[in-house]
């Protein structure tokens, strides 16, 4: 009877109607908190087939670690901040970084959270917010320049960040990036071979570092394989799609017009076929 509250519940039983807790762990495992805590922190001293079960028991019940608890006890927020522009929505790019990331993270004990802006804003802004209240323990961004002051301010930071792209500023950080260089080459020699001649490329906006690569990559393109590249300026990659649409209908049509295009994202050869 000991063992008994009033409603007639087993004391050590969690009650149902709770958020899941180390202890609710503790007690369906049959384990300690603190052994709880440190399998669910991949600690070194934990056996695997501790943690696994450990994790499959939080898997089953739902737990979350509280966030407010985890940042008084620790000062981290367990966060991944993932910066992007709403223009990279336009460029098809978001689903794909958030499931990839996404899926990275969830073995870990952090989450992402995407922070949005707006171009025609100061880029600084978002990483500014996430430096000056602390609102996650790293940063991810995109959209480099070849000299980014993003870049340039996380570093004197010394804040953990990570660039979808990379920069011409002589400083060694961590990115990743497309070979956007041999993407255009290789395009362009693919269009010669079916016969075409007369090029052009929708390319990325002018003062993104990854338009420097893919302009290089398309170039060279023309001058090996003996094509010609034709100007394409009124629009590039940040542009929607009826006004890429629009554009390339006034060039197709024109007498002198190209008979190949190279794309440089998968949104804009939609709106090219379409």
């Amino acid at each position: 009877m000991d063992r008994m509250k009033s409603g007639g519940r087993a004391a050590s039983t969690p009650p149902s109607s709770e958020r899941p807790t180390l202890k609710t762990i503790a007690f369906m495992t049959g384990l300690g908190i603190t052994t709880v805590s440190r399998a669910l922190k991949d600690a070194p001293d934990i056996s695997s087939e501790t943690k696994e079960r450990v994790r499959l028991v939080a898997r089953q019940i739902g737990y979350q670690p509280n966030r407010a608890g985890v940042r008084l006890r620790t000062g981290k927020t367990n966060v991944i901040s993932l910066i992007l522009s709403l223009e990279e929505e336009i460029m098809g790019l978001t689903s794909p970084m958030v499931v990839g990331i996404s899926e990275v993270l969830a073995a870990t004990q952090y989450h992402l959270v995407v922070t949005p802006y707006r171009t025609q804003g100061n880029a600084l802004d978002p990483v500014r917010y996430v430096l000056e209240t602390g609102a996650a323990d790293g940063v991810i961004i995109s959209r480099t320049e070849p000299k980014d002051p993003r870049v340039a301010l996380m570093m004197e930071r010394n804040f953990p960040f990570v660039t979808h792209g990379r920069t011409e500023m002589g400083l060694a950080h961590p990115y990743h990036d497309f070979d956007n260089e041999r993407f255009a080459y290789e395009a362009v020699r693919k269009l010669v071979e079916l016969g075409r001649k007369r090029l052009v490329l929708l390319q990325p906006p002018p003062y993104l570092t990854f338009y420097l690569h893919m302009r290089a990559g398309f170039e060279k393109g023309i001058r090996d394989f003996g094509a010609t590249a034709l100007p394409f300026n009124i629009v590039n990659l940040d542009n929607n799609l009826r006004e890429i649409r629009g554009a390339a209908e006034a060039l197709f049509d024109a007498a002198d017009g190209p008979d190949g295009i190279v794309s440089g994202s998968g949104s804009g050869a939609v709106a090219l076929i379409a």
